[in-house]
């Protein structure tokens, strides 16, 4: 039996055709083209949010110390679909919008977005406490200078207080606020304020 010679009808080939200039087209015109293709944009952009990202997770991590660094790293990687998918299901109220089963594609997006959604709330949540812990200390500063004195049950030195109900509370508040430069607008008029939810 004789092989078949190889094709070069590849899913690659097929799907890439050579740009052809039409006379009444603009670009035409003009002796220089430039590409600006709808997927060229969406790279862009795509790159510009992954490089923002990359650029925040450098600042996260900076002052951690070895184990920390592996602590959050290893959160990182943690997928909210992956060992608890009923639980994660039951909580994002898949059974009451549908009750066929989701494949692992709409289950790993919905991780991605839940886990998106909780590092900006808690981003937020953590910028809600360090202006309270401020606020506080400049005006109590003289009476926590009393407190100062170290018992058995008294909080250790150099922890962090935990991010507590109320400032994530706050926080989402704060993420489904309408943004200043569409509310310049509204000043001195009666019209009535609505806002969808703002997931991201």
């Amino acid at each position: 039996m004789e092989e078949a010679a190889p094709t070069d009808e590849t899913p690659a080939a097929k799907g890439k055709f050579p740009a052809v200039s039409l006379p009444w087209n603009v670009s035409s015109f003009f002796s220089e083209q430039v590409a600006e293709a709808p997927e060229d944009i969406t790279d862009i952009t795509s790159s510009e949010a992954a490089l923002e990202k990359l650029r925040k997770n450098d600042e996260r991590t900076r002052d951690m110390t070895v184990a920390e660094y592996a602590t959050w790293s290893e959160y990182r990687h943690a997928s909210l679909t992956y060992r608890k998918a009923k639980r994660f299901r039951e909580w994002c109220g898949l059974g009451v919008i549908a009750e066929n089963k989701p494949n692992d594609d709409v289950m790993d997006i919905l991780g991605f977005l839940t886990s998106e959604m909780v590092q900006s709330l808690t981003a937020e949540a953590l910028k809600v406490q360090a202006q309270e812990l401020a606020y506080l200390d400049g005006q109590v500063g003289a009476e926590r200078v009393q407190k100062r004195q170290r018992g058995l049950f008294s909080e250790l030195e150099g922890a962090r207080k935990p991010v507590e109900l109320r400032h994530v509370r706050m926080a989402f508040q704060r993420l489904q606020g309408r943004p200043k430069k569409s509310r310049a607008l509204l000043n001195g008029t009666r019209l009535a304020w609505t806002s969808g939810l703002k997931l991201l």
